[in-house]
């Protein structure tokens, strides 16, 4: 690539730094998921882990959604107008007011959407009730997106690294204690909503003038409203795809079966959160990779795809031989009996990877539309091998649904890459997939 030293600057140091920065995040992130997740399994019982597995399911669902997946969007416009020197108060504040309103919006209706969800997919009145209590989250969370995206914008990761692991600290000691002394998890919510208002309240005033003052702009806006469908889609689809297994397991299926897909897919948080964080950093530089030198485009893709199916091909021959210690080790004993759910997620981890960075190809060659048409299709093949595996298999058959998704969406995100740019090793990529896929017998066989 022909880089400048300012462009190998951005590429080395200032990635590296980014990069460092947004794993500290997640590796909070996930701390929290699965500690709490840990207390639950080992100081309730398997109905009640059942049932908070379908209150976290929504919010996590929702959590995604009521962004509407404008992150990448309001990093990039933002960063625009920093570089092409509007830099007033006026104009990248009117930006970020804009945007705030809209997100805000967005979270008041995802709170009554997953309000309303939570009646829908469990009969059981702990669940609506903690549902109901948590999708107040959703609110301060569509203003937490902006605060975020401007973080990003201007470099401040560090930021974003400070107030998660407050954030995550506090939405781990405070739960566990409510575990401890035997709170119903509807308690446990409140304190989920509450330390997501206190993120709310740090973020704004350290996040200088740009975020704390606020200032709204009617063209800004229409231009998010117009920006806003072809994101949301891709967002809202990716989120359903992720959750829809535990929807159909609470709707045709027991909580006993609920609980062991809880357990197993705890282990698929710290891929999504480390895959995010990978995707947001390496964003920017496939970007300008595709402007500045797009006859090397497609190798630097695949080289940024080749780590993360390294690392996930090795984890799924692996998991096999892995799954049951852990799982006692983690979660007791009664859990080992999860490992076959467990070393089929772990299958799926390869497809989710290469979609996770073949999706930035994809927007960098302004593409984002098949990667929202591989989510639409990735949603309809998950519900309909759920509707299929689920009723028989229980949390066997949600785990060879979610599988079968990935598979759909990254085979037709590579191949349509592939022969929309030069370079782009997809042959590598299959090889690595194939070789995973051909595991399932052994793993199915062997149980």
């Amino acid at each position: 690539m022909n880089l400048n030293a300012t462009d190998k600057e951005f590429s080395s140091k200032a990635i590296t730094r980014n990069l460092l920065w947004m794993a500290w995040s997640g590796a909070v992130s996930i701390a929290n998921s699965i500690l709490v997740w840990i207390f639950m399994a080992r100081m309730r019982d398997v109905e009640e882990l059942g049932r908070f597995t379908i209150v976290m399911a929504l919010y996590a669902l929702f959590y995604s959604v009521c962004s509407l997946g404008l992150i990448p969007y309001l990093v990039s416009e933002i960063s625009r107008r920093n570089a092409a020197g509007e830099k007033s108060a006026a104009t990248i504040s009117g930006f970020i007011g804009s945007a705030s309103v809209f997100l805000l919006a967005s979270g008041i209706f995802c709170a009554f959407l997953m309000a309303a969800c939570g009646f829908w997919a469990s009969e059981s009145w702990s669940v609506r009730l903690s549902t109901l209590i948590l999708s107040l989250a959703m609110i301060p969370t569509g203003l937490i997106a902006v605060a975020e995206a401007s973080a990003i914008a201007f470099g401040r990761t560090r930021l974003i690294a400070f107030v998660s692991t407050l954030e995550n600290v506090l939405r781990t000691i405070v739960p566990l204690g409510l575990i401890w002394f035997g709170f119903d998890i509807s308690v446990i919510c409140v304190s989920f909503v509450a330390v997501r208002i206190l993120a709310l309240t740090v973020y704004f005033p350290a996040g200088g003038k740009y975020l704390s003052r606020f200032n709204f702009n009617a063209e800004d806006f229409r231009q998010i409203f117009k920006a806003a469908p072809t994101f949301a889609g891709t967002i809202i689809l990716a989120s359903i795809n992720w959750q829809a297994v535990i929807i159909l397991l609470g709707h045709f299926s027991s909580e006993i079966e609920l609980a062991k897909y809880g357990v197993a897919s705890r282990f698929l948080v710290p891929v999504s959160i480390l895959m995010a964080s990978y995707a947001s950093v390496i964003q920017p530089v496939i970007a300008q990779c595709a402007q500045k030198s797009p006859e090397r485009f497609g190798s630097y893709v695949s080289r940024m795809a080749s780590y993360p199916l390294l690392l996930s091909t090795l984890a799924a021959v692996l998991s096999p031989f892995l799954s049951r210690y852990f799982l006692g080790a983690f979660f007791g004993a009664g859990y080992a009996d999860v490992a076959p759910t467990l070393d089929i997620l772990a299958l799926s981890v390869v497809p989710f990877c290469l979609v996770m960075v073949v999706a930035r190809g994809l927007v960098a060659t302004n593409a984002q539309h098949i990667d929202l048409l591989a989510n639409a299709l990735g949603v309809a093949a998950c519900f309909a091998a759920g509707l299929i595996l689920i009723p028989r298999y229980g949390a066997g058959g949600a785990a060879l649904a979610q599988l079968f998704s990935f598979f759909v969406m990254a085979v037709l995100e590579t191949v349509y890459l592939s022969r929309k740019i030069g370079g782009f090793k997809v042959w590598r990529a299959a090889s690595v997939s194939s070789v995973c896929l051909a595991l399932i017998y052994i793993i199915l066989w062997k149980y």
